[in-house]
């Protein structure tokens, strides 16, 4: 964690603990709080005390512990402090061993300079402690969220309690493609040979781990290779004399030691982004926002969404998510992102589950300059590709490569000299033909130039020409539009004047008008007073309403506080508490502090009154026992005064029902026998005792029952008091009720009394009609009216005379306007006369200005320049040409005569700069790769599904950024060697609980790479939705997998019939036909069939027809050969899988020992090992074929595995099975719709082809 420039300043205070532990370390305080310069602190906040102080430890480094004290012995001072009364307090001071995690997430690095005054904490100090995540919190949220991982561990872990098994063996054999070999001979006992299943192999004579354990039967035992051991094994097993044999767990314990530090790790706080844990497990991952990046430019070809999901990475700040369905490209986009870090000076690992999966993810940067590639792991697993990248190969690769590039340069560069003397000569020579071409295109463009000087001329005189015209034609067009507005004008004056005449000599005086105003007026002021009258009228009615209800509820409350009364007298009369509880009831009294003292001392007297009783008949029980048993005591010489005495020397407490018991106990043996043994009665007697002492002791904390009586007395007499209290309240309540009810009527009454005064001054002298409002809007209408009439009149009369003077003279102005009209058109056409000569003088200079010599020049212009350009680049290339050829020839001497020493020190060189490093998910957490790569800019992890959570976790730790890559609608990752169905029946078998059923199906259910894809927002995650790998006939069968997606899964290739033709032709198969479904009957003959002892399924007719199937192929491509159609040393890769391990073995079998394919290279395997896997044919073998009512299809329901399935076709799928089976036998209609879907594509194909035995 990078130091602090910031510099806190706090005082800080000792406790006497404290103070005693620093000098017993040897801690000077005048050192502490005298030092030189401030101290680099880590701070790590506890979970706050218990009485909610805050809680903080102060880590010092071991440098900074050296400040304090020579005697920590290299350990780490810790400073346990509180923050007490805005002090920062030392209750405790520990040393801590170095090798404990320091600089954790959860902890923070500060420069702090201390002090011993009495000041305050700084606020901003007391605050930055405050936003801190306490240690134990954050950790023990990684602990409960990472608790959930561990099924996986738990599950790899059963059966590791196996000890090396140490045994030889009498014969070695290999398998036909030397992928397994068979040991036989081997003595053990027969618990040893049921643990060998997935245990490691080592052979002696053999370097390292020769493979594992696939299955035993019959004393024989095969085992799986590992692909880097099988020529090694080749070489050597015919000369290995010494046949022994080890049987080992070690590395799956070592691997799940790996897997559990990757936990602690995280639980910690030492993953490089402080944040891992919250994007790991929060339900919506609160990522950054994305950085802003410029425009990239691309190393490689790709679509829109590869260019999406690289952009999206490199401007992600901490996790970035790509989904890339089968064949679209996941290698390249890769590829990509890694030479996109390299051009930012970005480290990037990448990771995945298995060494092929990275050697495949670093497949494109094998040969790119910028990338320096470095490949980490066991040297025997990794493939060939990137053995040249391993640590002790990458020197003589570096220098092979670099010695065979410049040897190609020098050896190029003779060729290149006399290349460029005869380029030089030819150049100089086509310059010197173009000169003249060039001179006649300058000279056009300067005759050009004065035509256009002679042009801007005339066009200067044209313009002003122009523009006089165009002013003229203006206003001609105003004059003319001036002149009709006159007229227009003159007849609305002659108009209006007219009406004013006729208005003046046919209307009213304004003494008319006044009269009829008046009038009206009156007319609504009476109108407004009924108006008035009726609405006081109705307010009258409903205050009268009004008070009647009050009165009627006065009634009411009165009668309740009347009735509260007789109550509280019935209260003072009562003598029993079940009394005063019914009246609370029935009152709905609330039970106050008071009332519940009281009910609870009552109680309380009534369960001790109840105990003295219970210990009374007790002590009669017990004393009148003692006296009986001391009586059979008598004549037994055993004294029962000291019995008595040893009873009582240790006081003990008993239970009534212990007791009972005793007292029980004792009667049955009384009363059952006859001579009783006079110890026993001796052991009873002090039983009795010690018993009568406790109930002495009991009785003893209790009061008279008179005086209990007493108390209950007095407590009913406070319940009564404290009833009534309340009772007075109710009464009380209802009392004020009654009291504003009065007032309320009084305030009424007297608005009554108002409005009534009101109404008798209200008096009206006309007859009032029935819809007063409408009355009064007809005389107000009226009234409008007459005003309007009597403004019009006023007005008319006033703009008579003023309407005449504007008449004269708007004729006035009618016949100026027409004199200009008749000037302006003369002067217009001498304008025009000379406009039109100038615009012919003009038109006489286009022909040379309508020529375009300029572009003609100017590309001779830029000819002459590239051509004078490449002279002196080649005359500057011959001159260089000694010097180049002397550098490269040092170069390859250099390089040819590199020693070992040279060769170490490049290894050195390459590995300190290299760029990209790839390496297995569990690999990156070895010893070795951790103190060599502790962080990584960006951590890519590929075939993010094949891997289970823990795996996956360890990469994710080294990164400050982390790029997933998978496809959650492909299958979750193997346990082992076996499917999660398989490990399933094996845990039900070995008797596991339904428990551990559960959580192991709970685990695989929940894909890690589904939860973030789904959670994550759209800017941090990315499908890639263009494949590359199927023809789109087979395309079709997985994409409605995909349908749910943002976006639909497309097929990149351009002509899918062209780029994935299999060439191939036969009685079954066609060139036409990639996607086939070859469909066997739901009928006995062709039913599926059960392992001997065991849960595997296999089906004999699906092996026969798939038998036929690969000689057929086999013929196919010999006649496509044969045709030229495939060349003739190719081989055709097919891949035969089934759901079920069985039928593989079956198959493998069969292919081994029956048939004879030369032209074909085979390949089998269940779906779940094929994934990540492609071949450029396909055979499935769905081996479900029954009529069980409760059958079902099996492993074959899941749709992740059918998508695997019909995914690995490159040219041809071909299905081998009964449609009606999956279709109509499924259980669950959305399996019956899924393999509809995929029967509905082969039938539009074509493809579906029903196989009848004979």
């Amino acid at each position: 964690m990078a130091t602090q420039t910031k510099t806190y300043q706090t005082s800080i205070r000792l406790t006497k603990t404290a103070s005693e532990k620093m000098r017993g370390f040897g801690i000077s305080e005048r050192s502490f709080f005298m030092a030189d310069k401030p101290f680099q602190v880590f701070l790590e906040r506890y979970p706050s005390t218990a009485d909610g102080s805050l809680s903080v430890a102060l880590l010092f480094s071991a440098e900074e512990t050296a400040r304090l004290t020579d005697r920590a012995n290299g350990q780490l001072a810790v400073l346990h402090c509180v923050f007490a009364n805005h002090q920062l307090l030392v209750t405790n001071v520990t040393l801590r061993k170095a090798y404990q995690a320091l600089g954790t997430n959860w902890q923070r690095e500060e420069s702090i300079q201390f002090n011993n005054s009495r000041d305050p904490v700084p606020v901003v100090f007391m605050n930055l402690i405050n936003r801190m995540t306490p240690a134990k919190e954050r950790s023990d949220y990684v602990k409960k969220r990472i608790s959930s991982w561990e099924g996986y561990l738990k599950i790899q872990e059963q059966g590791m309690d196996i000890p090396d098994i140490k045994t030889g063996y009498s014969n070695l054999a290999f398998s036909h493609d030397f992928s397994r070999i068979t040991l036989t001979g081997c003595r053990m006992g027969d618990k040893e040979w049921k643990n060998l299943r997935n245990l490691s192999v080592r052979l002696t004579g053999i370097d390292g781990d020769v493979g594992s354990v696939l299955k035993t039967k019959n004393r024989a035992i095969e085992v799986e290779l590992n692909p880097y051991i099988v020529k090694q094994l080749r070489e050597k097993a015919h000369a290995l004399h010494k046949k022994e044999v080890v049987f080992s767990n070690f590395a799956a314990l070592s691997q799940i030691r790996r897997l559990r530090q990757g936990f602690t790790n995280l639980e910690k706080g030492l993953a490089v982004n402080p944040q891992l844990d919250r994007l790991l497990f929060e339900e919506r991952p609160n990522v950054a926002p994305l950085t802003e990046l410029p425009q990239l430019e691309f190393h490689n070809r790709l679509n829109e969404f590869q260019q999406q999901a690289v952009t999206g990475a490199m401007s992600a700040e901490d996790l970035y998510v790509i989904q890339g369905p089968p064949g679209t490209g996941k290698t390249t986009v890769i590829s990509e992102i890694c030479l996109q870090n390299a051009k930012k000076g970005l480290r990037t690992l990448v990771a995945s589950q298995s060494n092929l999966a990275v050697d495949n993810a670093l497949g494109r940067l094998l040969a790119h300059k910028d990338i320096r590639i470095l490949r980490v792991g066991r040297t025997e697993s990794i493939e060939e590709d990137g053995q040249k990248f391993i640590e002790e190969n990458v020197g003589q690769y570096w220098k092979d490569h670099t010695l065979k590039e410049i040897t190609a340069q020098f050896e190029a560069r003779e060729i290149r000299e006399q290349e460029v003397a005869h380029k030089l000569k030819e150049t100089q020579q086509a310059y010197a033909e173009l000169q003249p071409v060039f001179e006649k295109w300058k000279q056009a463009v300067e005759d050009k130039k004065t035509a256009q000087a002679k042009q801007r001329e005339l066009q200067s005189s044209i313009e002003p020409l122009q523009n006089k015209t165009r002013a003229f034609e203006l206003e001609q067009r105003q004059e003319i539009s001036q002149k009709h507005s006159i007229q227009e004008n003159m007849d609305a004056l002659q108009t209006a004047i007219d009406q004013a005449q006729s208005l003046l000599d046919n209307g009213h005086g304004p003494e008319w008008f006044e009269q009829q105003q008046q009038e009206i007026t009156e007319m609504i002021e009476q109108l407004e007073r009924a108006r008035e009258a009726n609405q006081l009228s109705e307010q009258l009615s409903a205050l009268r309403r009004e008070m009647g209800l009050i009165e009627e509820k006065r009634d009411e409350v009165m009668a309740r506080a009347q009735e509260q009364q007789a109550v509280l007298e019935a209260v003072e009369g009562m003598k029993k508490v079940g009394s005063l509880l019914e009246v609370m009831s029935e009152q709905q009294v609330e039970e106050v502090p008071a009332i519940t003292f009281s009910l609870s001392k009552l109680d309380m007297i009534r369960d001790k009154m109840a105990e003295r009783k219970k210990l009374e008949a007790y002590n009669t029980s017990v004393t009148s026992a003692i006296g009986y048993v001391e009586k059979l005591l008598g004549g037994s010489g055993i004294d029962a005064a000291q019995v008595k005495q040893h009873a009582l020397s240790q006081a003990e407490s008993f239970t009534s029902a212990n007791i009972d018991e005793f007292l029980e106990k004792l009667r049955d043996v009384l009363k059952n026998s006859q001579h009783i043994d006079p110890g026993v009665l001796a052991k009873a007697l002090s039983g009795l005792y010690k018993r009568q002492n406790d109930i002495w002791r009991r009785g003893a904390m209790l009061k008279a029952a008179d005086v209990y009586m007493e108390e209950s007395q007095r407590a009913f007499g406070q319940l009564k008091k404290a009833l009534c209290t309340e009772l007075e309240k109710h009464r009380q309540r209802y009392l004020d009720l009654d009291e504003r009810g009065l007032e309320q009527f009084e305030r009424k009454r007297e608005e009554v009394s108002r409005i009534e005064r009101r109404v008798a001054g209200l008096a009206v002298s006309i007859d009032v009609p029935e819809d007063i409002a409408q009355a009064i809007a007809d005389r107000q209408a009226q009234l409008e009216q007459l005003r309007k009439g009597q403004a019009d009149s006023a007005r008319a009369a006033a703009d008579l005379e003023q309407q005449q003077a504007r008449l004269l003279a708007e004729q006035t102005a009618f016949e100026k306007a027409e004199q200009r009209i008749v000037d302006i058109a003369a002067e217009l056409a001498g304008a025009m006369r000379r406009l039109t000569e100038k615009e012919q003088e003009l038109q006489s200079l286009e022909t040379i200005l309508l020529a375009d010599p300029e572009a003609a020049y100017e590309e001779t212009a830029k000819q002459l320049a590239s051509l004078s350009f490449d002279v002196e680049s080649l005359k500057q290339e011959q001159k260089n040409f000694p010097l180049l050829q002397s550098v490269q020839k040092q170069w390859i001497g250099l390089l040819e005569s590199a020693n070992e020493h040279d060769l170490d020190e490049i290894r050195k060189l390459y590995i300190k700069h290299a760029n990209v490093i790839g390496t297995t998910c569990v690999a990156s957490a070895r010893k070795d790769f951790q103190d060599n790569y502790p962080v990584f800019d960006v951590v890519i992890v590929d075939e993010v599904s094949k891997a289970t959570p823990p795996e996956l976790l360890l990469p994710m730790l080294k990164g400050k950024k982390v790029i997933l890559v998978g496809d959650h609608h492909q299958l979750p990752p193997l346990l082992g060697n076996d499917t999660l169905e398989e490990t399933l029946e094996e845990m039900i078998k070995e008797g596991s609980g339904f428990e551990e059923k559960r959580e192991l199906e709970k685990l695989l259910e929940e894909s890690l790479f589904e939860r973030l894809y789904k959670n994550l927002p759209d800017t941090n995650k990315t499908m890639l939705a263009i494949q590359y790998r199927m023809h789109e006939d087979i395309m079709e069968t997985i994409s409605p997998f995909y349908k749910d997606e943002n976006v639909q899964l497309q097929c990149g290739l351009a002509d899918s019939d062209t780029e994935r033709d299999h060439f191939l032709e036969s009685e079954s198969i066609k060139r036409g036909n990639h996607l086939m479904w070859l469909d066997l009957p739901n009928e006995p003959a062709y039913f599926e069939e059960r392992m001997n002892g065991g849960k595997s399924l296999y089906n004999p007719s699906e092996l026969a027809e798939i038998s036929r199937l690969l000689m057929e192929l086999n013929d196919a491509v010999a006649e496509a050969k044969a045709a030229g159609r495939i060349p003739v040393d190719e081989l055709k890769t097919v891949g035969v899988i089934s759901f079920y391990g069985e039928q593989v073995k079956r198959l493998q079998r069969m292919i081994d020992q029956e048939l004879r394919l030369p032209h074909l290279l085979l390949r089998t395997g269940t779906v779940d090992r094929f994934q990540g896997s492609e071949m450029e044919i396909i055979l499935l073998s769905m081996v479900r074929n029954n009529r069980n009512e409760r059958g079902d299809i099996g492993f074959a329901k899941d749709y992740r595995r059918l998508n695997v399935a019909l995914s690995r076709a490159k040219q041809l799928l071909m299905m081998v099975g009964s449609s009606a089976m999956f279709t109509q036998r499924a259980k669950k209609e959305q399996t019956k719709r899924m393999y509809q879907h995929v029967l509905d594509v082969a039938e539009q194909k074509q493809g579906v082809k029903v196989l009848q035995k004979g």
